[in-house]
């Protein structure tokens, strides 16, 4: 359970182990939820097609921080038992002269015996038989095991910890035959337990409002300069260097001034800027390009700002270098009724595009009140929630917040595939992960939080919300022509429900005060 107030996370699939299974991957703009801490749901089948699973024994080992380890004991009947399973099922499939096996059937010349050992196994190989032998015994003593912390394992968290090697081992009699007992171990993450420092029932937090009127009056009239400009003519400019009010097209690189590293996410080629419309988030470029005329190159210091996208950048000194390839003159046009429409959806005349980017401001100002008080209620109700954070949730959230931070990069500062697929790049993802490690506990201590309090005040989802939610959540996948999972989008819708109405409980009984914005 969570919420998209929790995070700026698309899900993506991970790699957690050869037990996991992929979440739904959607790059649509609707915000996703985090993993919620779902349990491992159990096997009611466990052992059902070899009864003799059932002698499968555990000893559970408390690790701490989230983690168990299961020691497995599999008698060597069980053994016996999955090595009877593939000598039939290779049997069936194997092309030996003379032999013709099907399970249940008949068999046809040599029809008291099976085909000899030694023979089936050569004709499979000995290395493909004892493989399909030791994963015939894990997916029938698996879920027996599992089922003795179903009631707190994590979805999807467990691993084999022994090696495959090692579990090869227990068939290396003759002809792939079980020499004895074998014992394996199961690490899982299970659910964390809860310990409340303060009282969730009174919280009491300050907000800061990211606007008022006459911020949202300022910020319309900027949009209404970058709408109207947009209409604009292009000329391309002759006989002199470029000026504020210019569009440009630029080759843009950076290195790490102190280091001499590229800096990975800034390098593009043919990058397009109005210096008369757009809202840098890098002070001083555009100053710093000012009177550059086509083909000049230069490169000056920058200090990349405190909020840039990448925070294991954030801060640092940056040498960019720029080359600029085309440059043009924007001849905007005089705001006539008949451009209206074109400047603002549905508006008949310049006064009324106006009043309506004033009022789309004031509704995005009061949606980031909302957006800026919710965040501040759950870390105020994270900051009183003491317990372990699971691992395996920690790397999710991680990753599903990087790649909405690219979605979002994409989107906003339109880059190419080259840029995308640097920032894409492994080493890139692990860099976040370490560097941002703080913010993303933060992340998964609210959903923890939040979950809890679901829980402990009995809130519920009625069918009603539960379907209109999936069915929202279906038709924008569809909207964007991406592909889903069904069982993750109705988990996820569920996640998503309980996190609001946790948020809807939160306000109704937290202490909110709210500052005027700062100017």
């Amino acid at each position: 359970m969570a919420t998209s107030v929790f995070t700026l996370a698309l899900p993506t699939t991970a790699a957690f182990g050869p037990l996991a299974r992929p979440s739904a991957t959607r790059t649509s703009t609707r915000r996703v939820p985090l993993r919620s801490l779902s349990v491992r749901a159990a096997s009611s089948d466990a052992g059902k097609d070899f009864p003799a699973f059932a002698g499968v024994s555990v000893k559970q080992t408390e690790l701490g921080e989230c983690r168990v380890r299961l020691e497995v004991t599999v008698p060597v009947s069980v053994l016996e038992a999955a090595y009877a399973a593939c000598i039939e099922s290779c049997a069936e499939t194997a092309q030996i002269p003379g032999f013709t096996f099907k399970k249940g059937g008949s068999r046809k010349k040599k029809e008291d015996h099976l085909p000899p050992a030694d023979i089936l196994v050569g004709s499979v190989g000995e290395k493909e038989f004892r493989s399909a032998c030791v994963e015939e015994m894990l997916q029938n003593s698996i879920p027996v095991a599992m089922q003795t912390v179903a009631a707190t394992a994590l979805q999807d968290s467990e691993r084999i910890e022994t090696s495959f090697e090692d579990l090869a081992k227990a068939f290396g009699g003759k002809d792939c035959a079980p020499l004895g007992d074998l014992i394996y171990s199961i690490g899982v993450e299970v659910v964390p337990t809860i310990t409340w420092t303060g009282d969730y029932r009174k919280l009491k937090i300050t907000v800061t409002s990211p606007g008022d009127d006459e911020t949202d009056a300022l910020e319309a009239e900027s949009i209404f300069t970058q709408q109207l400009r947009s209409l604009g003519t292009m000329r391309v400019v002759t006989g002199r260097g470029l000026t504020i009010g210019d569009q440009v097209v630029m080759d843009l690189d950076a290195v790490n001034a102190a280091t001499g590293d590229s800096i990975e996410g800034i390098k593009q080629k043919k990058f397009q800027l109005d210096t008369g419309a757009a809202r840098l988030n890098l002070p001083g470029l555009i100053d710093a390009i000012t009177g550059m005329t086509v083909g000049e190159e230069r490169t000056f210091p920058l200090t990349m700002p405190s909020d840039w996208p990448q925070d294991f950048i954030r801060g640092v000194t940056a040498d960019f270098t720029v080359k600029v390839s085309e440059l043009f003159q924007n001849e905007v046009p005089q705001a006539t009724d008949a451009m209206a429409s074109k400047i603002f959806p549905e508006a008949t005349t310049v006064a009324e595009a106006k009043a309506m980017i004033v009022e789309s401001q004031r509704e995005n100002t009061k949606a980031l009140l909302e957006q800026v008080t919710n965040e501040a209620l759950v870390d105020a109700l994270a900051a009183i929630c003491d317990a372990p954070l699971p691992e395996s949730i920690i790397e999710e959230t991680g990753r599903q917040m990087y790649s909405e931070k690219m979605l979002e990069m994409q989107i906003g500062q339109k880059m190419s595939m080259d840029v995308i697929n640097q920032l894409a790049a492994p080493e890139m993802v692990e860099s976040y992960l370490k560097s941002s490690r703080e913010e993303i506990e933060l992340i998964v201590r609210r959903t923890v939080a939040c979950e809890e309090l679901f829980k402990l005040e009995n809130i519920e989802v009625t069918e009603e919300e539960f379907k209109a939610e999936v069915l929202a959540a279906k038709a924008e996948f569809e909207q964007y022509g991406t592909e889903y999972d069904v069982q993750r989008l109705v988990a996820q819708a569920g996640e998503v429900l309980e996190a609001r109405k946790a948020l809807t409980w939160l306000r109704e009984h937290a202490t909110i005060t709210v500052l005027p914005p700062v100017k």
